[in-house]
């Protein structure tokens, strides 16, 4: 049974207002934040790997109530930023995240 005793911050990104600074250079996403309580799992050994060779690193996955996911492709749990790879419907009321360190993420696109 579920006893909901982790948070997780799920991040949704938008465009600002103004696209361009006074200089002429792009301004930042605007981020928008919503911390809701969630569940913790780890990740199998067979998701694992099969996601190593797709070339993602899945660190952990994380339940939350349908009605507090809108779609965010950002999370942050215990002060460490993670992308929402995919999702999984549980049940009527529940949907299961799968994240990935975006440090990782940004380390391979930079080499």
């Amino acid at each position: 049974m579920a006893i909901w005793a982790d948070q997780i911050t799920l991040i949704a990104t938008t465009e600002p207002a103004e696209r361009l600074n006074k200089n002429g250079f792009p301004n930042e996403l605007v981020e928008t934040a919503l911390t809701v309580f969630c569940n913790k799992k780890n990740v199998g050994y067979a998701e694992f790997f099969s996601s190593q060779q797709a070339g993602h690193t899945v660190s952990f996955k994380a339940d939350v109530h349908k009605v507090d996911y809108e779609g965010q492709k950002i999370a942050e749990y215990e002060g460490k930023r993670y992308s929402i790879l995919k999702t999984y419907e549980l049940d009527d009321d529940t949907i299961e995240l799968t994240l990935s360190d975006l440090r990782e993420q940004a380390g391979e696109s930079e080499g």
